[in-house]
């Protein structure tokens, strides 16, 4: 998914994240390591059965959301990943690691609105209170290191695998259970019921997915409370990202599944903002980030011609 060779890095003149958010942030993470070995054979059996006995449900529930024929293949193909989502060194490995970059985002983008307790408190739940939805949240890797610093999230996702795969993960997790409710919906139903509710809507590796952008993103806007936050990471539509991120990464290294990301559905960050201040939204910070396949490592760069990150503020 990932571009750029260099090592991972957090100096100061590409991250300006409070050394101290890093700190707690990477004992969660370090924490976490060692339970997402995928060890519970009881979970591995058991998603083998979803895997088996959910396949024509899908089909079933996807008319009933209208989805595209692209969307439903979309869906497919990462309900089959769903095996060895939690698997730190398996098919999606680099969403691992790219928690080192995208919550350290998230936790300095809601510090900068004044909406954090301050970073020199001694608690951890640096995101404590602070209710947030996370649209397309596959099984659970964002959801639960959100969560983990004390944030309530709501998870959606369409594929009933994925969804199956997160709340088995969750399960195992007790501390957690109270702040994570994963929904199988499509933003457009939950929206609905959800109008100016949420501080924080977290878009992380799915625009590049969505067919129509301009819906799908005004009904994620409007789940936020006038002055919550948007977070988006994304691919930009640039020849070199699929060139390296795409054709050499899913195709020669192999190290993103053949067939994830299509060229025509990327979005450069300038449309991004465009879209968004249609919206009532302003772009407060866009910056570009790149993937070492061979390390899966991350790291900021100055250039937004692979992948960003942008953050938007409601009005």
């Amino acid at each position: 998914m990932r571009s750029g060779l260099k090592h991972f890095n957090f100096d100061h003149d590409h991250n300006n994240m409070s050394l101290q958010f890093l700190k707690r942030i990477n004992l969660g993470l370090t924490q976490s390591k060692s339970r997402v070995q995928f060890e519970s054979l009881g979970l591995r059996t058991g998603l083998r059965k979803v895997q088996t006995n959910s396949d024509k449900r899908e089909s079933v529930k996807d008319q009933t959301f209208n989805l595209s024929e692209h969307t439903k293949s979309d869906v497919k193909h990462h309900s089959n990943l769903a095996i060895d989502w939690w698997n730190v060194t398996g098919p999606m490995r680099a969403l691992h690691s790219y928690n080192k970059l995208r919550v350290p985002f998230i936790c300095d983008g809601l510090q900068r609105q004044g909406k954090l307790l301050s970073v020199d408190n001694a608690s951890q739940e640096i995101l404590k209170n602070q209710k947030i939805l996370e649209i397309g949240c596959g099984g659970g890797i964002l959801t639960e290191n959100l969560a983990s610093l004390g944030a309530n999230v709501t998870g959606l996702d369409l594929s009933e695998n994925l969804i199956a795969l997160a709340q088995g993960h969750l399960s195992q997790q007790p501390k957690l259970l109270p702040r994570i409710q994963y929904r199988r919906e499509p933003i457009e139903l939950h929206a609905h019921a959800k109008e100016n509710f949420y501080d924080a809507v977290v878009i992380s590796e799915v625009l590049e997915h969505i067919d129509d952008k301009i819906s799908f993103l005004t009904s994620s806007i409007s789940t936020v409370k006038p002055g919550g936050s948007i977070f988006i990471t994304t691919l930009n539509k640039t020849i070199s990202m699929w060139l390296v991120g795409v054709l050499f990464g899913e195709y020669v290294l192999q190290s993103i599944p053949i067939g994830t990301h299509q060229y025509n559905k990327m979005i450069s960050p300038a449309d991004v903002e465009r879209i968004l201040k249609t919206m009532n939204c302003d772009t407060v910070l866009i910056r570009g980030s790149s993937y070492n396949f061979f390390r899966n490592t991350w790291r900021w760069t100055d250039s937004t011609s692979m992948f960003y990150a942008l953050h938007a503020v409601k009005k």
